[in-house]
């Protein structure tokens, strides 16, 4: 599979509902891409040595009242291994991930269809600079770029989802803004989704998910396999499934992969392994 490295945390987004006061939903995984190949800010594919990524990630939101609920997401480890085809050595980059704290609320709900308004805030922890070079897998090994494993600057979305839920099967959209400050380029964000319950113990989703830069800021255009910097676009999807290990518990895997036609970073499987409970 030619996968992309997802920029926004696709197994985290809640969709438009928000849970009842003092109750709530949390999240922890670890994905693992394994990178292929790398596809440049022009479009065009090139062959590096080899590429890991493993990341742990956590996510969870808790009702304030039964409409407006507080949410969190981030890293909380990064881990970019990078081989460099001159010398044969791996180097391991260890890196926080950047917290985002917002707000859901959930202003309308008609029988079973709903809408939501979501605001976020994503604070710049790791450091931008970048910290290995990246060369051709093939000699005279030609550099294609550089690592980066931070972003280095403040992000504010803002989102409107909409979804419908039947006994067994919801859908769900939504819409949205991402400003990026220092001269980034700003993005418009979206996703579609349809979730299921097969049945008490399995259930399952499918997301598609996309961010578009719309915007020249003037800062300079990232060309680092990580898809981590400004002016990356990309659009992808998600297969998730769900494994209930008590009324509270579940256990999940999710395999994520890139769209084609959009500028985009490094290609390879990504697979996640998560384990949530609802409280």
């Amino acid at each position: 599979m030619i996968a992309l490295v997802l920029a926004l945390p696709s197994t985290a987004l809640a969709g438009p509902w928000t849970p009842q006061q003092g109750h709530g939903y949390a999240k922890i995984w670890m994905k693992w891409l394994w990178g292929i190949g790398y596809v440049d800010g022009q479009g065009d594919f090139n062959h590096y040595a080899r590429y890991y990524e493993t990341f742990f990630a956590t996510y969870g939101d808790v009702g304030i009242f039964d409409t407006l609920a507080l949410y969190w997401h981030t890293d909380l480890l990064r881990v970019f291994t990078l081989e460099d085809p001159r010398t044969g050595e791996r180097h391991a980059h260890v890196a926080p991930g950047d917290p985002a704290l917002g707000l859901r609320w959930q202003f309308l709900r008609l029988d079973r269809f709903v809408i939501s308004l979501s605001s976020s805030v994503r604070a710049p922890l790791a450091d931008d600079d970048p910290v290995q070079e990246v060369f051709t897998r093939k000699s005279p090994h030609t550099q294609l770029g550089e690592l980066q494993v931070g972003l280095g600057v403040w992000e504010m979305s803002t989102k409107l989802d909409a979804g419908y839920g039947w006994d067994t099967v919801y859908i769900a959209f939504g819409v949205g803004y991402q400003a990026r400050f220092e001269g980034f380029d700003d993005r418009i964000l979206w996703s579609a989704e349809i979730g299921w319950t097969g049945s008490r113990t399995w259930g399952g989703r499918v997301r598609l998910s996309g961010a578009h830069s719309i915007d020249e800021g003037g800062a300079p255009r990232a060309n680092s396999p990580s898809g981590i910097g400004n002016g990356v676009s990309y659009a992808g999807f998600a297969v998730e499934m769900d494994r209930r290990l008590s009324d509270q518990w579940f256990a999940g895997v999710t395999i994520e992969g890139g769209l084609p036609g959009l500028r985009r970073q490094t290609g390879g499987p990504v697979i996640s392994l998560s384990v949530s409970t609802q409280y």
